[in-house]
C-alpha cells in the first residue's frame, strides 16, 4: 500500500521590505537635497519635538514643532503644506550667514529682476559693445 503524495510547494521569495524615504524635492530650488533631522531631546510644553528642515542646494533652513511620533516623512508633508501656503517663516543659510526671508520679501525680489529684463536696455548695450570689441 502506498502512502498519500505531498504537494509540491514553490518557496516564497523574500522582498526586501520597504523603507520610508529621507531624502526629499525642495520646494524652492527643485533639487533632491532636502533632509529632515527630529530632535527628540527638545521638548516644548506640549509635549512635541523640535524638527529641522535643511536644503544642501540653496540652504532653506526651517524649524518646526511636532508631535513625537512622527516620521521626517510626515514633518516634511507638512512643511511642505505651510511652505506653499505661506505660514511658514524660513530662512536661507549661505556661507556669509543666515538671511531671513518671507514669502513677500521673496515674490518682490522676483519682481525686480523681472522688471529689469523687460527693459531689456542693459543687456542689448552690453551685447553691441561685445559685437563691436569681436570685429563683427
Amino acid at each position: 500500500m502506498g502512502r498519500r503524495r505531498r504537494k509540491y510547494r514553490k518557496p516564497q521569495l523574500l522582498r526586501a521590505p520597504r523603507t520610508l524615504p529621507t531624502i526629499f524635492d525642495c520646494p524652492h530650488c527643485g533639487a533632491r537635497a532636502v533632509s529632515v533631522e527630529i530632535r527628540k531631546k527638545e521638548k516644548n510644553e506640549r509635549g512635541e519635538v523640535k524638527a529641522i528642515v535643511k536644503c544642501g542646494k540653496c540652504g532653506l533652513y526651517a524649524e518646526m514643532w511636532v508631535p513625537q511620533i512622527f516620521q521626517p516623512v510626515d514633518v516634511y508633508s507638512r512643511f511642505l503644506d505651510a511652505y506653499l501656503e505661506g505660514r511658514l517663516e524660513y530662512t536661507f543659510i549661505k556661507e556669509g550667514g543666515e538671511a531671513t526671508i518671507s514669502l513677500e520679501e521673496l515674490a518682490s525680489e522676483s519682481e525686480e529682476g523681472e522688471e529689469a529684463v523687460e527693459g531689456g536696455e542693459a543687456w542689448e548695450s552690453g551685447v553691441e559693445s561685445e559685437k563691436e570689441g569681436r570685429g563683427w
